[in-house]
Parts: C-alpha cells; structure tokens; sequence
C-alpha cells in the first residue's frame, strides 16, 4: 500500500510538472509571435523611412537647382554691370562727369533693378535648399535606429527560440528585456522623428512661401515685356517668329515631309 501511494504522489507530481512546463512554453511561444511582429514593424518603418528620405532629396535638389539658376543670372547681371562700369572708367579716367549719352542709363538702372531681383532670390532659394537639411538627417538618423530596434528585436527572437530549447527561464526572461528595449527603441524614435519632422516640414514651408511669393512679384512687374516692348514695338519680330514655327508641335518640315512620301 505504501508503494503504491508513493507512485501516485510520484504521478501528481509529474503532471503538475508537466502541466506548468507547458504553460511556461505557451509564454515563450507568445513572446516569439511578438518578436516576429516587431521584425516586420521595424522593417516596415525602415523602409518607409527610406523612401521619405529619398522624396526629401529629390525635392531638396529641385530647390538647390533654383538656387544654381537664380546665382548664375545674378552674376551674369554682375558681368554686364562691370562692363558699364570699365566703359566709364575709359571715359572719366580722372573720376569726372562722363559724356553725355556715353552710357544708356536706362539699362543700367534696368541692370541694378535686375542684380537686385537675384540677389534676393538667390539668397532665398539658398535658405530654401538648406531647409531641407534637418528633413534628411531626421529620415536618415530614423532609418538607423529602426534597423537597430529590429536588429534587437532579431537577437530576442533567437533568445526566445533557446529558452524553450533548453528549457531555461533566466533566457526567457532576457529575451524579454530585449523586448522591453526593442519597445523603447521604436517609441523614442517615432517621437523623435516625428517632432523634427514636423518642425522641418513647417520651416520648409516658410521659405518656399517666400520663394513663391517673390516670384509672383517678379512676374507681377512685367518689366521683362516692358524691355520687349522697348527693343521690339508692337511686337513685329516676336509675331515673325512666332509665324516662322511650325504650326502645331511635332510637326515635320516640308522638304522632310516630301522626302518621306517619296520613300
């Protein structure tokens, strides 16, 4: 009777043992479905980080090659300024009263208006272009730190997988703690990037705004058709050559036309 008392605490035993060892695996086996869930959230927002930074230097480009092109008319402005200026220096060797009509100063007030015009748009298409600076470095430092959050999250992964191989509750229990940093990881960067983002986005969109809004005032003067109007009255060059363009787009000249048919 002993015995068999003994085998049947022997048996209770087992079973409970049994029963908390397969709790302990449901436990594990959850944490390895999390595991997997940070893996794709990481490398979803790796991705989507990537693909933010390369949209922010493409837009970033567009601003610098209007910078390049508002300092190329500026210095060409400069080039012909200097010309008047060596014409005047050939005329007033002393520093007197130039001749007069030696120089158009018409034109050379036009020169100054225009040198005035790109230096403003030149210097606000710089600040426009640098605005993108901090969008970049957000996107990037962001696209590191969620590939570091997914990189924990892969070591977490392989701890969890070692804790039920093993049976090992102090592996299981450090998987978690890496669960807990993978956490803290993503939060701190979604915070992080968010609020520089939005920040940069806001600046981004006060400089264009200034960029637009000069613009506008530049094609609102109508100085250029004013010069137009100037060397070319009533616009008998500019109907010339509107005349002498083909008259829809694409098509062939004549004798290409001809020779064509006859092929």
């Amino acid at each position: 009777m002993a015995g068999a008392h003994q085998h049947l605490e022997h048996a209770e035993h087992v079973t409970h043992s049994g029963h908390d060892h397969g709790d302990k695996n449901k436990h594990i086996g959850v944490t390895i479905a999390i595991f997997g869930a940070l893996i794709a959230f990481c490398s979803a927002m790796v991705g989507s980080e990537r693909n933010e930074l390369t949209r922010t230097m493409m837009e970033q480009t567009q601003a610098y090659t209007n910078f390049t092109a508002a300092a190329t008319k500026f210095r060409l402005i400069m080039l012909e300024l200097e010309k008047q200026r060596g014409k005047l220096a050939v005329l007033t060797p002393n520093g007197g009263v130039p001749p007069p009509n030696s120089i158009d100063l018409k034109v050379v007030h036009r020169f100054v208006e225009l040198s005035a015009h790109y230096s403003t748009e030149r210097k606000i298409s710089k600040g426009w272009s640098e605005s993108y600076r901090p969008l970049v470095e957000a996107h990037f430092d962001a696209a590191e730190s969620y590939e570091r959050a997914q990189l924990i999250a892969e070591f977490g992964i392989v701890l969890a997988s070692l804790a039920i191989l093993l049976g090992n509750q102090k592996v299981w229990l450090a998987s978690l703690l890496l669960a807990v940093c993978c956490f803290g990881q993503l939060a701190l960067t979604g915070w992080r990037t968010q609020h520089t983002v939005q920040e940069g986005l806001h600046h981004v969109e006060e400089v264009e705004g200034d960029y637009q809004r000069l613009r506008e005032r530049q094609a609102a003067s109508n100085e250029d058709d004013k010069t137009l109007e100037a060397l070319d009255p009533g616009g008998v060059i500019r109907k010339a050559a509107d005349q002498s363009l083909p008259a829809k787009a694409g098509a062939k000249p004549a004798a290409a036309e001809a020779a064509s048919k006859k092929e």
